[in-house]
């Protein structure tokens, strides 16, 4: 009997090591449910197309990452776990990385994964992508048969392994992007073909992105998801009440700082900061160098001395971001936690001005500069830029704020060196050579080019350290290099970095395998699946007959069809005239729907957008009209009520008195047949 315990002791240690070794969970080996359809409100913006090689930033990976395999993944503790590589090998001289390749693995067209394949990715990346220090080194690329491929570099990379991520290298079909056309412009990155867990099904610009399981996927079983929508929706308030009335279930790279507390009141949603660890995103003050006032050290180091980053991030960001006082993130294994950091001290600011030659004026005024910030995640950047103004202003620097109208207008302008300051976030990606390198060497200041080194900063000892840091094997040694590099930059300030963003990714608590690896999002969501699906909560609609009041008719209607297709797949219909819920040019006759606290979360008359709170809306007794709205619902079979007050009629704009039928569509949902009547009290 001891022997067979001993036995079975045995097999269940080497079943969890092979599951180690594989990347596979607990929860992933506790047999997931599979199916299901997983809704995500993405705030970011749309990618332009679909293919992560020619093109960075979280948008197009995240999608890509689910499009697209990569050679490698990575878990939450920074170690690469095999994907279409099953193995890999660094040589001891760090000069020749071996991939082998697992077998069977197919494109989406059917065709199968080949070393060629993965070569062409590799040399395409390093010709297209912006991050030209991923591959740089890469001299050659070796294919000895269908499942081995041996990269040769001129020098040791680090980073390369790390530089094989999702986000990074997607394997492209050889056979499809490989036809002579321009990648960049190649009319398969809005149809793409890759070999990651989901297809493309549809794309509606502005709007959703449809996902599809890719039953041919490589891995048994995966992915456990049948669908992912991808919602694209510029609205934190419409993304909130979308989150918390379950018509979204994951919510990546949430920054509305307000909307978080509120969120952490919802039962059924969890909120995590993990997840951004390799993305690394940083945000930062931007100097150009060649701004005679700025390019004066003493100057920079008087600009740090006037803020104080905990005040940004314990009262401005309400305690929900991190100090990041250099320029490798806290969360990465290079960070050196001893730099040099400036506290607010307004006399050193003041005596430091004066001894760069800038003395206060008549006015009290030293110079005058201007700042930009990034034109998204405006809750996020409103705050911080008066707030630099304000402390500036205490040492004699007047600040002009200067708005762009898109990221493209501010693309521009810092791209063409058109600032004196700017307040962006700059991404890590990983290893400090693929993200971090950029904003310093002095050969990648490149006019035009937005995310190079458009601070114009120069410093040979520093472009001497990245270089030796990029090629260094010795983990250790390279540490010390990235700390010598940090102590120099915190000392000159070419930047002054403030804190992490952030990002918080909110999900729904049913949700098995959140994404919260180093890469979060941005990786595929295979293993991701509904341990406990969101329990359909409708209450059940009052019946009908010919003699039902029109109201209530149309208000019936409306909430069956919510319940049969959900709010996203009834907008068509209850935005369509000829389909009887709408008239705005005559009766003002449209629908809405409202949340217990007063938001709305449908209002066909685009009279208020979803996630508007309408409790300010009173009729002329002073009683808010949205509460009139719940109590009728509350009646058995829905309600109907009067108003007169301050809503207007949605064709006319006039007010006038309102007539309505609520009834309930959940326990916290009210759906409302709303219309208009003439002065005689008669329905339009």
């Amino acid at each position: 009997m001891a022997k067979m315990i001993e036995k079975i002791r045995l097999i269940k240690w080497c079943v969890a090591a092979l599951l180690m070794v594989s990347g596979f969970t607990q929860s992933a080996w506790a047999d997931p449910r599979p199916g299901g359809k997983l809704v995500i409100t993405y705030g970011m913006g749309a990618p332009r197309h679909f293919n992560p090689a020619v093109q960075s930033g979280t948008r197009i990976a995240m999608v890509g990452a689910q499009l697209f395999a990569s050679p490698l993944r990575y878990d939450e503790n920074w170690n690469p776990q095999p994907y279409l590589a099953k193995s890999w090998k660094v040589s001891e001289d760090g000069r020749t990385v071996t991939l082998n390749l697992v077998h069977g693995a197919v494109f989406h067209d059917g065709r199968p994964i080949t070393s060629e394949d993965v070569a062409f990715s590799i040399l395409s990346v390093k010709k297209h992508h912006p991050f030209k220090s991923m591959f740089a080194p890469v001299t050659a690329v070796e294919t000895p048969d269908p499942h081995t491929l041996v990269i040769r570099l001129a020098h040791p990379q680090p980073a390369i392994l790390l530089a094989m991520s999702p986000a990074l290298l997607p394997v492209l079909p050889k056979h499809v992007y490989g036809d002579g056309r321009d990648l960049t412009t190649h009319p398969a990155n809005l149809a793409p073909v890759g070999s990651g867990p989901f297809k493309l099904a549809t794309y509606t610009p502005g709007k959703s992105i449809v996902l599809k399981r890719n039953d041919a996927y490589f891995i048994p079983r995966r992915p456990y998801l049948e669908e992912i929508v991808i919602r694209l929706e510029g609205d934190p308030a419409a993304q909130m009440v979308d989150m918390e009335r379950r018509e979204a279930h994951l919510m990546p790279l949430f920054n509305d700082l307000s909307g978080l507390d509120r969120l952490s009141e919802s039962g059924h949603l969890v909120i995590s900061n993990r997840g951004y660890e390799g993305v690394g995103p940083i945000v930062l003050l931007s100097f150009n160098l060649l701004s005679k006032p700025l390019s004066n050290k003493r100057v920079r180091q008087a600009i740090a001395c006037a803020l104080d980053p905990d005040f940004i991030i314990q009262y401005l960001h309400k305690g929900r971001s991190r100090r990041a006082p250099g320029p490798i993130s806290p969360d990465s294994p290079f960070f050196a936690p001893d730099l040099k950091t400036w506290p607010e001290d307004l006399e050193k600011a003041r005596r430091l001005l004066d001894e760069a030659g800038y003395p206060e004026g008549p006015d009290g005024k030293r110079f005058s500069l201007i700042l930009d910030s990034l034109p998204v995640v405006r809750s996020q950047w409103k705050a911080v830029p008066l707030y630099l103004k304000e402390q500036l202003a205490k040492v004699g620097i007047a600040v002009r704020l200067r708005k762009s109208k898109d990221f493209k207008e501010y693309a521009r302008r810092i791209a063409n060196w058109d600032f004196d300051m700017t307040l962006d976030c700059i991404y890590n990606w990983g290893d400090p050579a693929i993200g971090v390198h950029r904003t310093y060497l002095s050969d990648n200041i490149r006019k035009g080019v937005l995310y190079a080194n458009t601070q114009n900063y120069r410093n040979p000892r520093v472009d001497e350290i990245l270089k030796q840091a990029a090629m260094e094997t010795d983990p250790e040694k390279r540490k010390a290099l990235y700390r010598e590099f940090q102590k120099i930059v915190t000392e000159e300030l070419p930047l002054i970095w403030i804190n992490l963003a952030p990002h918080h990714t909110v999900y729904h608590k049913g949700l098995g395998n959140p994404p919260l690896t180093i890469w979060g999002v941005h990786s595929p969501l295979d293993d991701l699946y509904w341990e406990t699906p969101p329990a359909a909560r409708f209450i059940p609609p009052p019946p009908l007959s010919d003699q039902s009041p029109f109201l209530q008719r149309i208000g019936v209607r409306a909430i069956r069809l919510l319940r049969e297709k959900g709010l996203y797949g009834s907008l068509e219909t209850l935005k369509d005239s000829s389909q009887g819920f709408l008239d705005l040019q005559d009766s003002g006759l449209h629908v809405i729907g409202l949340t217990k606290t007063g938001m709305v979360f449908l209002n066909t008359s685009g009279q208020m957008k979803p996630g508007m709170d309408m409790s300010g809306i009173l009729d002329l007794s002073g009683k808010p009209v949205f509460v009139q709205f719940l109590d009728a619902a509350k009646a058995p079979g829905g309600g109907t009520i009067r108003s007169a007050g301050a809503w207007p009629h949605p064709g006319t704009h006039q007010t006038g008195t309102l007539s309505a039928w609520c009834g309930r569509l959940t326990a916290d949902d009210t759906v409302c047949a709303v219309r208009w009547e003439d002065q005689e009290g008669e329905s339009k």
